[in-house]
């Protein structure tokens, strides 16, 4: 099993978690996804691609207070977490995660999610 299946197992492992995915921020390709993926999941991987692309061109090359985190969206029934990864590559990587929001306390996920990104590259 690879490091990033086994990094994406571990995001799975968060209350809530329906399902994650390694997205590049230029495309919206998904690299590797695991979990429930519905008929959305790569809809939704797209538009939080455009969604981070978007949100940095808007910040501007000084970005006041630091770079560009996390992208949060949240509806009646779910919460995507787009957390920006460090890359070299291109416009750079998402971890994309897909919770269940009447299973997830929205802070407590974004910590969590925060924590294990950093693996998911290593």
């Amino acid at each position: 099993m690879s490091s990033l299946t086994e990094s994406l197992r571990q995001v799975m492992a968060v209350e809530g978690v329906r399902g994650a995915a390694l997205i590049d921020i230029a495309t919206g390709t998904v690299v590797r996804a695991i979990g429930e993926q519905g008929t959305d999941f790569p809809l939704a991987a797209v538009c939080m691609a455009d969604e981070a692309r978007t949100a940095r061109a808007a910040l501007g090359p000084s970005r006041p207070g630091g770079g560009l985190d996390e992208i949060s969206t949240v509806t009646e029934n779910r919460l995507h977490l787009a957390k920006f990864l460090d890359s070299r590559v291109g416009e750079g990587m998402l971890l994309f995660v897909d919770l269940d929001r009447k299973r997830v306390n929205i802070a407590l996920a974004s910590l969590r999610v925060a924590q294990l990104a950093p693996s998911v590259l290593a």
